[in-house]
């Protein structure tokens, strides 16, 4: 969770002292005139996980709303929510400040799904929605009862005019499922992260983005051994497979592992026919580590070739300018030879 919500103050907080939290609102954009009127929250007490709502049924409550929220927050250590950053957080924030109060909350570690979701499954699913991701990577189906986040601002105001609850017997349903999905992803992902191997439901794009994430926090083995399963996974789809060979190439050469390298960057050029990068690594790593001038030229030169087949090959004049220097300065020393 540490890596994962970017905050290693997360390394000290016990289970106990993580509050998972959603709001619902009068308005889905927000605003000044945005009311919180139901806020769910969930902690673990002991064995169980224990869920809470706390419901604004006047809004002439609202000042008594708040410092009861305050009340039985106040021990929370670390924060967990989906798109709090950019909506729940920003409005209770608001909503506070009108009441000329401050929620010690905000400014404890936080961890929002959102982002987290969108980096992890971007590439593979179309929408990282909460409903989508109970339903693509949860298992979960919401219940007949269940209000779209949609219809929730209207629901409310018509209870203001009827008093009648009954309106709003599907707006507490979604925001218990909201906060219980929240902590099952949390887990989820938490565990996906440690142990991605045992979560049959990684596929391709998920190594690809597993990998990446790992290297930037310093777990290379880790990294290496994500990028290989997306190769592994890739089959037709080439724009995985060429993510794959440009991700392990370029951390085996971080690692100083050349030589492994350079099988990847061979691999690459011979799979895909057209392709740059792999032939002009490939020159440098004949020229700069094997010594091999006459090797390093034949790449240096189907590097070339390959440009000339490109699209739009007048894109490519630096890397050009940069090849025909190195075809000369292998060209002299080849000649001195």
């Amino acid at each position: 969770m540490a890596t994962l919500a970017g905050h290693p103050d997360w390394l000290d907080i016990p289970p106990e002292g993580v509050l998972f939290l959603d709001t619902e609102t009068t308005g889905l954009v927000g605003g000044a005139g945005t009311m919180v009127f139901l806020i769910g929250f969930a902690r673990i007490e002991g064995e169980a996980l224990v869920f809470r709502q706390l419901f604004l049924a006047d809004p002439a409550g609202e000042p008594m709303f708040w410092r009861t929220f305050l009340a039985m927050t106040r021990e929370v250590q670390g924060l967990v929510t989906f798109n709090g950053r950019g909506f729940d957080l920003p409005l209770i924030e608001m909503r506070l400040a009108m009441q000329r109060l401050r929620w010690h909350g905000l400014d404890v570690p936080h961890w929002d799904l959102l982002p987290t979701a969108r980096r992890l499954w971007r590439r593979r699913l179309p929408s990282r929605a909460l409903a989508a991701l109970e339903e693509a990577v949860l298992g979960l189906e919401r219940s007949l009862g269940d209000v779209p986040g949609y219809e929730i601002p209207t629901r409310y105001w018509s209870y203001l005019q009827t008093r009648d609850l009954n309106l709003l017997e599907g707006v507490f349903l979604h925001n218990r499922q909201d906060v219980l999905s929240m902590v099952i992803l949390a887990a989820r992902l938490a565990h996906l992260f440690e142990a991605p191997e045992l979560d049959p439901a990684v596929q391709g794009w998920d190594w690809m983005q597993l990998g990446r994430w790992y290297q930037e926090s310093g777990r290379w083995e880790a990294a290496e051994r994500a990028f290989r399963r997306a190769l592994e996974e890739g089959g037709e789809d080439l724009e995985l497979r060429r993510a794959a060979w440009h991700a392990l190439g370029t951390l085996l050469r971080r690692m100083g592992r050349l030589e492994e390298a350079a099988r990847i960057w061979q691999e690459w050029a011979m799979e895909i026919p057209d392709e740059v990068l792999p032939a002009v690594r490939l020159a440098r790593y004949y020229e700069r580590v094997r010594r091999d001038p006459m090797e390093a030229r034949r790449w240096a030169q189907i590097a070339l070739e390959r440009i000339d087949l490109q699209a739009h090959p007048e894109r490519w004049w630096s890397l050009r300018e940069s090849l025909m220097r190195r075809m000369g300065r292998l060209g002299n020393v080849l000649w001195a030879e």
